[in-house]
């Protein structure tokens, strides 16, 4: 999360669930429609007005999973014979992304990443898109209880409601392993890739003594992840309940959140490859009597945060309430 300076003029109200830009986290994310191109049996096809997720504050752009659905493509008015691109796309393997055969034991779920293996790049970018959003939208279809899910090939009870959310992935409970829980990428590249250089830089955090969830399972294409379960409560919803300064909870807090930033900048500066999110959504507070530990939730890299003129008082008093406030709005918290 880059800082907000002193002076600048807050980002525009959000509306309700309006998602978070994952690059930048300060944007939200607007939709607009544009034509996408994809190739098929080896012939380019327009699909037209497909829906795009776009952050006006930093520009970035990606394919809403949520959006891209197969009538588009299918009734797309400038094809006079459906019926040709109807075969076209079942010769392709497209109707994987909407209907599959292996939905035998569970109806949610993630197909065999062998079949996402075959599949050209453009149409797997698609395939995996819709496929998180089809996941992401049954398991948003029950409030409470505990839901079967296929995660390519293994099976699994997940729990709800979902227990955490950020710009990049939702995390929920499963029922086959208390001490873990699981997270799903969101149903845009940018996401799967998070989480892939998330998997790739844990190891490095746990060499540096960065108290960080060791990564249990991980998908090829960063669809999805189970990590270890940490303790504690993130900074977010810890942050309004230590009461004010006069409290030697806020102070011990404060304190020791400043300590692990400070940490975490200096070792940015040396290896930047390494540099990810110190939002309060990011950072997990557990605090026993006297002491209190930070922990890294999520390692993933976020190359375009500028922590070059981080201050932490104007983080503690300023950008935090304006991160809850972001968060509450998306429907994160």
């Amino acid at each position: 999360m880059t800082p907000t300076p002193p002076g600048k003029p807050p980002m525009d109200e959000p509306k309700p669930h309006t998602e978070i830009c994952p690059r930048c986290e300060e944007g939200f994310l607007i939709t607009v429609q544009t034509p996408q191109d994809i190739t098929i049996e080896g012939s380019l096809v327009r699909i037209p007005n497909v829906q795009v997720d776009e952050c006006r504050a930093c520009g970035f752009r990606s394919l809403s999973g949520r959006e891209v659905g197969l009538f588009e493509i299918l009734f797309a008015p400038q094809y006079a014979r459906i019926s040709d691109l109807i075969l076209a796309l079942q010769t392709a393997g497209y109707y994987g992304m909407f209907l599959r055969e292996d939905r035998s034991e569970t109806f949610i779920g993630f197909g065999s990443r062998d079949y996402v293996a075959n599949l050209a790049e453009d149409l797997r970018m698609l395939y995996l898109d819709n496929e998180s959003s089809h996941v992401i939208q049954g398991l948003g279809g029950f409030q409470t209880g505990s839901i079967p899910i296929n995660l390519a090939g293994n099976h699994y009870t997940v729990k709800l409601p979902k227990i955490g959310e950020g710009e990049n992935g939702i995390v929920y409970d499963y029922q086959e392993a208390p001490q873990a829980v699981l997270k799903l990428a969101k149903p845009r590249p940018y996401s799967r890739n998070h989480l892939k250089e998330e998997y790739e830089v844990t190891e490095f955090f746990e060499k540096q003594g960065v108290p960080v969830p060791r990564i249990l399972l991980s998908d090829p294409y960063g669809s999805f992840m189970i990590k270890e379960r940490l303790a504690g409560e993130s900074l977010a919803k810890t942050y309004y309940s230590l009461g004010g300064p006069g409290s030697s909870a806020y102070r011990l807090v404060r304190e020791s959140v400043q300590a692990f930033i400070d940490r975490l900048i200096t070792l940015f500066d040396k290896n930047p490859e390494a540099k990810t999110s110190v939002s309060p959504n990011n950072i997990f507070v557990l605090l026993k009597g006297n002491d209190c530990q930070c922990l890294l939730v999520d390692t993933g890299p976020a190359p375009f945060h500028d922590y070059s003129g981080f201050n932490f008082e104007h983080y503690w008093e300023t950008v935090i309430p304006q991160k809850i406030k972001q968060y509450a709005a998306a429907g994160y918290l």
